[in-house]
């Protein structure tokens, strides 16, 4: 069947987490220890909270609570993941080839944005990032609108709704082979994996990409 709809995760599929979310972990520890003085020493922290972090795959207060035993760091906040959905998306960059890539499929699909987080959070990232022009904000399917999330097939059907195509006639591309590829393949659409980091070794027959333009090859 013809494909109609091109839809995205946003954080390591759009936007560049890596960078904004070693921003954000950066600002929160000068925030709260003002003692490190020493940027090998503040850099060995940030460094940590990001292997802590999993890329945004664990609860935030497993890494408010390995401050504390490592570092004897203690955050005052009493719950890190409100805060951090707070300041992020101010840190939001895109990756750089993610404009020049809507901009082209653009002009042949329909572009959708399905994502998982809280709804202010994720719709501010984008805006923040200047891609929000490539899609109606109407259209745009946030986990934290919904009683559900990926990989919750309904997620994925509401985006379809959303922009009027069948989910045979829907490509979903994303970075969380469990959340986004598993997702997308149980509510029927074609899934593309985007892994940013090198190569990962796959045994299922789907396409896997390690930069966005390079769905310019495809479709």
């Amino acid at each position: 069947m013809t494909i109609k709809a091109i839809f995205f995760d946003f954080d390591d599929t759009l936007g560049y987490r890596e960078m904004y979310a070693y921003d954000c972990y950066r600002r929160i520890i000068m925030e709260n220890a003002p003692h490190l003085t020493d940027p090998f020493e503040l850099e060995a922290v940030v460094q940590n909270c990001m292997l802590w972090d999993e890329k945004g795959n664990v609860d935030k207060t497993h890494v408010k609570d390995m401050l504390r035993k490592t570092h004897g760091i203690e955050l005052p906040y009493e719950d890190l993941n409100k805060y951090w959905d707070q300041i992020l998306w101010e840190h939001c960059v895109p990756y750089e080839d993610s404009e020049r890539t809507l901009t082209e499929l653009a002009k042949r699909y329909k572009l959708g944005l399905i994502t998982n987080g809280p709804s202010d959070g994720q719709r501010n990232k984008l805006a923040h990032s200047g891609l929000s022009r490539f899609f109606n904000p109407e259209e745009i399917v946030v986990s934290g609108d919904y009683p559900f999330s990926k990989p919750d097939p309904r997620i994925f059907w509401a985006g379809c709704e959303k922009l009027g195509v069948k989910p045979e006639e829907a490509v979903y591309v994303g970075d969380i082979y469990g959340r986004d590829i598993l997702g997308a393949h149980r509510a029927g659409m074609t899934p593309v994996w985007i892994w940013n980091w090198g190569n990962r070794k796959c045994a299922t027959d789907i396409l896997v990409i390690h930069h966005i333009s390079e769905l310019l090859d495809h479709f």
